[in-house]
């Protein structure tokens, strides 16, 4: 259990990071200064790995108490 606790962690922390660098990308591309199209490329991605970590973590927790 606790190595996919450990997985289902990371893969929030991933994803969070994610979101940021779309958040970023979106605010530059408003303010029209050219950056990387890599966070854009891989939202749907992104947000996949966020959701299963963020489940993940919650039902392990939940099983825990």
């Amino acid at each position: 259990m606790q190595t996919l606790e450990k997985i289902f962690n990371w893969m929030v922390v991933i994803g969070l990071l994610l979101l940021v660098g779309r958040i970023v990308t979106a605010v530059l591309k408003f303010m029209e200064i050219p950056f990387t199209t890599f966070f854009k490329d891989y939202n749907v991605i992104s947000f996949i790995i966020l959701i299963i970590g963020a489940i993940g973590s919650q039902i392990l927790k939940d099983r825990n108490k």
